[in-house]
Parts: structure tokens; sequence; C-alpha cells
């Protein structure tokens, strides 16, 4: 089935401007996947880069029971 394929690819020869297009829509499906991998990869929002700092307690401020305007 494979070489039925190639065999009529062979025959069936492509203009300069039905290449282009598939060249076109070949980059933009590359592109397309490369935008999905990044954004899998590389989460822009969210995760611990992006967490607030956390404030240290001492010993004596976790022992305090009030709250924290009042330290």
């Amino acid at each position: 089935m494979y070489i039925a394929y190639e065999l009529h690819q062979a025959t069936q020869t492509k203009t300069a401007r039905q290449q282009r297009e598939e060249d076109v829509r070949i980059g933009e499906l590359a592109a397309d996947f490369g935008r999905l991998w990044n954004s899998i990869a590389h989460p822009r929002h969210g995760g611990f880069r992006d967490a607030p700092a956390i404030e240290m307690l001492t010993e004596a401020q976790a022992a305090c029971a009030c709250s924290p305007a009042e330290r």
C-alpha cells in the first residue's frame, strides 16, 4: 500500500505554488506544536516561582496568639 502511495506521489508533480502552500501549512503546524510544547514545559503562571514570599516566624511570634497588627 505504501509503495502504491509513493508511486502516486512520484507521478503527481506539484507546482511551485502548491509546494509553497504545503510548506506554509507544515510550518504553521510545527509552530503550533512548538507553542503547545512550550506551554506545557514552561508554564508562565502559577507554580513555585510565582508564589508570594513566605514570612518566617520566630519562636516568640509563633507562640504569640495575637494578630499581626498587634505585634
